[in-house]
């Protein structure tokens, strides 16, 4: 029974410093006090009370329009607070305006570069959509060009990398794509595409294999009229293979082979026009 009353006493304790904690903070947001807000609005963030500080920070950019050094600290603190909220599409908005507005701020690298790892945070997986990729990309090359001696440099070319990584992903996923479902002609111009675009991707030998057999599928399934000109494309870019990849790579044989078979074919189908 004893336990009961405890348990009963605790909630009763809880509730009290709870709803004391509420009328306090609703006090201070309703109220005019400057100083106190920005006190409170500090502890809320420091105890990851993000949404709150927020709301007491956002009052005190009004406050201090004509004031911009306190108006910096205001901006930056809410940009951090999304970052940790992991709300990072507003984040980057918060941390690109401080850049706009505070241009000679001593901390406007920080933002600049905390901007673009926001949209980084931003990008998805490479099964989704890469659109805006390739200009995040840009933009942390540009970064690197402007502050080339930036302590955030050789964080700026990690997430490059990274990108690149994705968007090779992204790449050689839509070509399998295509080659399974049978769609030869469009896996062989995707395949070459990728490589072309990234020649340093790690799938290059699969790609370039890619590019060739599946133009040769492509080929024997087209009409007898159109199949000599597709098996001789099929022959140089069985060609390009050879030529770009090492002598025991794996798909060496099969491209010889498919070679030989290409030119007894196109030998047939000469004989009987």
């Amino acid at each position: 029974m004893w336990y009961k009353d405890f348990k009963f006493f605790l909630g009763l304790i809880f509730l009290f410093v709870f709803s004391t904690g509420c009328s306090e903070y609703s006090k201070i947001y309703k109220g005019t006090d400057t100083n106190l807000k920005f006190t409170k609005a500090t502890e809320l963030f420091q105890h990851k009370e993000y949404t709150k500080s927020i709301q007491l920070f956002e009052q005190l950019q009004e406050t201090y329009k004509g004031n911009s050094d306190s108006l910096a600290i205001v901006d930056i603190n809410i940009a951090y607070a999304y970052f940790n909220m992991k709300d990072f599409v507003t984040a980057s908005m918060y941390f690109k305006d401080f850049t706009d507005k505070f241009a000679y701020n001593s901390r406007m690298i920080e933002c600049a570069y905390m901007a673009l790892y926001c949209d980084v945070l931003s990008v998805g997986d490479a099964d989704l959509d890469q659109v805006t990729t390739p200009d995040i990309i840009e933009a942390l090359q540009t970064f690197i060009n402007h502050y080339p001696e930036s302590n955030y440099v050789a964080k700026c070319n990690d997430h490059i990398d990274a990108l690149r990584a994705i968007i090779q992903s992204k790449f050689y996923f839509q070509v399998k794509q295509y080659y399974l479902m049978k769609e030869y002609k469009a896996a062989s111009a995707a395949a070459q595409i990728a490589v072309l675009r990234y020649p340093d991707i790690p799938q290059k030998e699969e790609l370039d294999y890619i590019a060739y057999y599946a133009y040769y599928l492509f080929a024997m399934n087209s009409v007898e009229s159109k199949r000599i000109e597709r098996l001789l494309q099929t022959n140089t870019l069985i060609q390009e293979y050879l030529h770009s990849n090492p002598s025991n790579a794996p798909h060496v044989q099969n491209a010889l082979l498919i070679r030989q078979k290409n030119l007894n074919t196109i030998t047939k189908l000469k004989e009987t026009t």
